[in-house]
């Protein structure tokens, strides 16, 4: 891929180095309260804002995070790999989902909409909160790489708190098992893309697309050693039943919040 001049530049400028933060260091707890509260106090401010604005504002977050993972790709591709593709920043991790959902909502109707307004508040969001909670792949070398993570994660807490707030989450175990369909749709492509790119990612890891990889050991602590006992299949299958139980927890909770604030 040829990259102009002057973009090489820009990014270059934007390339500061820094010393790696620990993960639960002062840095990484203060970004977290910062990631998943201060999304929380905008959502509450526009919380009196139509249903039809609200959606609005999840296309326009959408097209934010394509710009940001426009400048990661690039970023990635000049700065760190110098001029190499490292498929393990593929974006079709299950953070990059909301991106591709929340550009798409203007041409979605009906059960559809429903179904993947859902999603990014009972699966996607769950997901963003894990991601900050243990950010091993946020804390970076490069400041902006890391400013990318957080503020990446902090919008998907945004945009499930605005699903939240604007009761567009269709309750019940019916409503959670479409989401869940539609991320068991999405692993199945991610698990497919990782075998069609295993043998092309000869610069850097290989991917592991939500994590989910075939070919490729788990490096989350619990679940490495989980397939190191018991094999890959049958840690995709304890991640993904854990996932999804954790995600209809948090739907159900999602559900109790949404009718106390109905009822009060």
């Amino acid at each position: 891929m040829n990259v102009p001049e002057w973009m090489i530049r820009i990014l270059y400028l934007t390339a500061a180095r820094m010393d790696v933060p620990p993960l639960f260091g002062l840095t990484h707890v203060l970004l977290f309260f910062l990631c998943v509260g201060v999304p929380w106090v905008i959502a509450k401010q526009f919380a009196s804002i139509s249903n039809e604005a609200a959606v609005k504002q999840l296309v326009i977050c959408g097209w934010i995070l394509v710009l940001l993972e426009c400048y990661k790709q690039l970023f990635l591709y000049v700065v760190v790999n110098a001029f190499h593709y490292n498929y393990w920043f593929f974006p079709f991790q299950l953070c990059s989902i909301a991106m591709y959902l929340c550009v798409l909502l203007p041409i979605l109707k009906g059960s559809a909409k429903e179904t993947v307004l859902t999603f990014l508040g009972s699966v996607s969001t769950p997901g963003a909160f894990l991601a900050l909670l243990y950010p091993a792949d946020m804390l970076r070398s490069y400041v902006s790489l890391t400013i990318h993570g957080f503020l990446w994660h902090a919008i998907l807490m945004y945009i499930g708190y605005t699903v939240i707030l604007h009761h567009r989450s269709t309750p019940g175990f019916r409503g959670f098992l479409k989401a869940a369909v539609l991320y068991l749709l999405l692993a199945g492509t991610a698990m497919i893309l990782n075998v069609v790119f295993y043998p092309m990612a000869t610069y850097g890891a290989k991917p592991n697309l939500f994590y989910l990889s075939p070919l490729v050991m788990s490096e989350q602590a619990v679940f490495h050693s989980i397939a190191m006992t018991l094999g890959i299949p049958a840690e995709h299958a304890i991640y993904i039943i854990t996932y999804l139980l954790f995600c209809f927890a948090i739907h159900t909770a999602i559900a109790r919040f949404q009718t106390k604030n109905i009822t009060s």
